[in-house]
């Protein structure tokens, strides 16, 4: 058996480390090429962001990531990320994309368009009752509701919301008027105008909204293009305000024909000058001449 000293030994330990040496050097080489060389920088989850959630920079962050892996509309600016609310669910890790997120300022489909405080309500007009269909998106307008007698005992009109804002009018997809085919005729086609306003409300106006139209008439009053919050003092007003009290002829129960009206009484009996002669049991005046 060949025996090595300790120099042999040292020559071949040499020998070996420079040979491992060009193995990892070749293998790091050869991955290095295998992998694309272009990164971009994409904002991901720091954290699970829940829906409706504001982001915070604490739970975002910036990573880099190979070009092709960039999903489309992801965010590459933490300052387009800051402060958005998130639409849904973002785990950790993911990437933010434009489309899971509201930036303030932007709509956020229609819901975008109402006011936090406030609830979409939406109400049913016609020709006269929408003003002739001159009620756009952007407008504010005042809402009356009229009631009949058989509701509150008379008839009588009220404003029960003014300078309230419109949120639609209609809907973008079907506007106007909606074409459908009469039962009644057979080669004609009949435009029947469906009409919707959405209006902006609080809670409680949404409550007198929808009780006005379930149990009354509602009528919208356009306010002017020059807006002010300016609310007139406006009551209630039944026909007695308008033409006052008339009293009408009660039918007679038999004949079901109106009763004549009262006659006059008659008039009271002038006194007559002369002299008062007892005759008997009669009394009579002789006038004097």
């Amino acid at each position: 058996m060949l025996k090595l000293s300790n120099k042999g030994l040292l020559i071949i330990a040499i020998i070996l480390s420079f040979i491992t040496t060009g193995l990892v050097y070749s293998y790091l080489k050869r991955t290095s090429n295998s992998q694309p060389k272009d990164t971009v920088s994409v904002v991901v989850a720091k954290v699970d962001i829940g829906p409706k959630t504001r982001i915070t920079p604490e739970m975002v962050q910036v990573a880099m990531v190979p070009a092709p892996y960039l999903q489309p509309g992801g965010v590459q600016d933490p300052k387009e990320v800051i402060g958005a609310m998130s639409k849904e669910q973002i785990v950790v890790g993911e990437q933010v994309t434009a489309r899971r997120i509201v930036v303030e300022g932007k709509s956020a489909g229609f819901t975008g368009l109402i006011p936090a405080d406030k609830r979409a309500v939406t109400i049913g007009v016609n020709e006269v009752t929408g003003v002739a269909g001159f009620v756009k998106a952007g407008d504010f307008v005042d809402v009356i509701v009229t009631f009949d007698q058989n509701i509150v005992g008379d008839n009588v009109s009220q404003f029960v919301l003014q300078n309230v804002m419109v949120l639609a009018a209609n809907r973008e997809a079907e506007p106007g008027a909606v074409e459908q085919t009469s039962s009644n005729a057979k080669d004609k086609k009949e435009l029947v105008k469906t009409s919707t306003v959405t209006l902006a409300v609080s809670p409680e106006e949404a409550s007198k909204v929808t009780l006005s139209e379930e149990k009354g008439k509602v009528r919208l009053a356009l306010r002017s293009f020059m807006q002010n919050a300016d609310v007139s003092i406006a009551g209630s007003v039944t026909p007695k305000d308008i033409v006052g009290i008339h009293s009408s002829p009660v039918p007679d129960k038999q004949s079901g024909e109106p009763a004549p009206a009262p006659s006059a009484p008659p008039a009271a009996k002038q006194p007559v000058s002369g002299i008062q002669m007892i005759r008997g049991t009669k009394t009579e005046i002789v006038p004097i001449n």
